[in-house]
């Protein structure tokens, strides 16, 4: 690369749960949204890519939050702003079948082209929480994309930020940046105070790529937004810094060939990689209850999807149920969203045992509606397999309750 500045590379990913209400939705948008637009329309020279999970678009259009959409929409045409593809409803990826996969960035791509129209034109795919193993990239290759953020501890620190990488799984490989960790945590928690640009500019010729949830903007940590815009404000008066979307970056610097990385999150620490407890907030692997509740709880949405699949099968030439399956295949989508394992983990700070049965909840009433629509055997089967498993579960959570209050 013959520029010698060094880039800022943003990702801001942001999304709200289908379930999310409309009180708690207008707070983070007027907290977060909202203020995000104006810095960047502030700032026209800025640029950055976001992650918008559609289950957040269908929300802001549901409630008229047109502003929101049209202020995204506006920055991308004027080329500020790069959207990313993903998975609608904010799925773990490395978790789901490859189908389920697929469909989930198909649906995204449908709801976000009708809100953002031409403007939204992503080339990557945004894994939730950056949750990868290999078999996700055949999905996000057969979808139409050519490549994805991974965490910096994906690479057990193999790679540089004076180029790209690429990732492979058999036949099939993609390219892949890795986010700076370190930075992108102290942007989060508020720790870079003034000298984030002075640090970007001792390292000449590279690039910083950070990803963050967006809420981090002023709805996590109020202050942010001012830090941001004085932290745009140097950018603008220092011409040796400048600022990039992500793929820019396969634009400007070279490949620098192919790298293992390893299956894990941005949650996910290398403690967690070699004890092989790669999605530990999602699938515990270690740590009772949670470890046998979240497998638990993957079973139970294995079984409702295979009894979709198989009610899907017999609608063949039966234009009638066709619109009721319809709406409930919407919701089985829908269940698939993460919240659910994340509300019951081994961090205490954002455990809820209530947001976690609600997604169990979700799902048990697919299953009814699902077996109403076909009355089949099969599916009869699957549900009875899956009420076992929602009372293991209760039993499970009931006594780790009644042992730890009474401890």
């Amino acid at each position: 690369m013959s520029d010698n500045r060094v880039f800022w590379v943003p990702l801001w990913h942001i999304y709200q749960p289908p379930v999310q209400t409309k009180e708690w939705l207008e707070k983070v948008t007027n907290e977060s949204y909202r203020q995000i637009i104006k810095l960047y329309s502030d700032f026209p020279e800025a640029k950055f890519t976001l992650n918008i999970n559609a289950s957040l678009t269908q929300l802001l259009m549901d409630h008229d939050m047109w502003d929101v959409i049209d202020g995204f929409k506006n920055l991308a045409e004027n080329g500020q702003l790069e959207f990313v593809s993903t998975p609608c409803y904010h799925t773990i990826c490395p978790l789901l079948p490859e189908k389920e996969i697929i469909r989930q960035i198909e649906i995204n791509d449908k709801i976000n082209r009708k809100a953002f129209g031409n403007a939204y034109k992503p080339t990557g795919v945004w894994l939730p929480e950056m949750a990868y193993s290999p078999k996700v990239i055949y999905a996000i290759k057969k979808a139409g994309y050519k490549w994805i953020p991974l965490a910096g501890v994906a690479s057990n620190g193999r790679w540089t930020n004076k180029g790209y990488h690429t990732v492979k799984d058999g036949k099939n490989d993609i390219k892949v940046i890795f986010r700076d960790d370190r930075v992108s945590l102290d942007i989060g928690f508020g720790r870079t105070e003034n000298n984030f640009v002075d640090e970007l500019t001792r390292n000449k010729g590279t690039y910083c790529f950070t990803a963050l949830d967006g809420e981090t903007i002023g709805h996590h940590v109020p202050f942010m937004v001012k830090g941001m815009r004085e932290t745009l404000e140097k950018i603008r008066e220092n011409p040796n810094v400048g600022t990039l979307t992500c793929s820019e970056i396969f634009e400007k610097f070279d490949c620098l060939g192919k790298v293992d990385a390893f299956p894990s999150s941005w949650s996910t620490t290398y403690e967690d990689i070699k004890a092989g407890n790669y999605f530990p907030l999602w699938l515990e692997k270690h740590q009772e209850p949670f470890k046998s509740v979240h497998k638990l709880a993957w079973d139970h949405l294995e079984l409702l999807i295979d009894a979709s699949d198989t009610v899907e099968s017999r609608l063949k030439g039966k234009r009638g149920l066709k619109n009721k399956f319809g709406n409930v295949r919407n919701v089985v989508d829908k269940s698939q969203y993460s919240c659910m394992y994340w509300w019951f983990t081994r961090d205490e700070w954002h455990r809820v045992a209530s947001r976690f049965l609600a997604g169990l909840e979700m799902q048990s009433k697919a299953f009814t509606q699902l077996q109403r629509i076909s009355g089949d055997k099969k599916v009869e089967g699957l549900m009875d397999k899956a009420h076992d498993i929602r009372e293991e579960i209760y039993k499970k959570m009931n006594n780790y309750y009644y042992s730890t209050e009474n401890s």
